[in-house]
């Protein structure tokens, strides 16, 4: 009896560590296939908080910061919290950008400050003109 016991008690325990597995897998899965946040967000500088708008020419001033997903869908618009810091602006931006798990930003033009803080932080960055949507479009199909 006690053998029928301990062998009853190991194959509950197997039970429960295969089906945590199994748990823990699937939530892997998920998070690879876009069921968590993306890491891949794209952020452009721009001068209102709608797609339609044209990009700023300064990164760190800017109005507005558009989130686009990284096939170029619009998500939304965060309104710049390094607007009004003056030269201290980058340091702003490149926490709304790792907040709002951004890997590229666009903008018409970066201080040198701003990009060394942005390669610091892994954070790819590109200089453009024009309407945010569509500089995102041409971004995405050329990637």
């Amino acid at each position: 009896m006690r053998t029928k016991l301990i062998i009853f008690c190991m194959l509950v325990l197997f039970a429960v560590l295969f089906f945590q597995l199994a748990q823990d897998l699937s939530y892997a899965s998920d998070s690879e296939k876009g069921g968590a946040r993306s890491s891949n967000n794209i952020a452009v500088a721009a001068v209102g908080g709608d797609a339609h708008n044209e990009i700023s020419t300064v990164a760190g001033r800017a109005s507005y910061y558009l989130i686009f997903d990284e096939k170029g869908v619009f998500l939304k618009s965060v309104k710049n919290p390094g607007e009004g810091s003056g030269r201290n602006s980058g340091s702003a931006v490149v926490n709304l950008l790792l907040k709002e798990s951004c890997k590229t930003v666009i903008a018409g033009k970066f201080g040198d400050k701003l990009k060394g803080q942005l390669k610091a932080n892994k954070i790819d960055f590109y200089e453009r003109k024009g309407i945010a949507e569509k500089v995102v479009r041409s971004y995405t199909l050329s990637s």
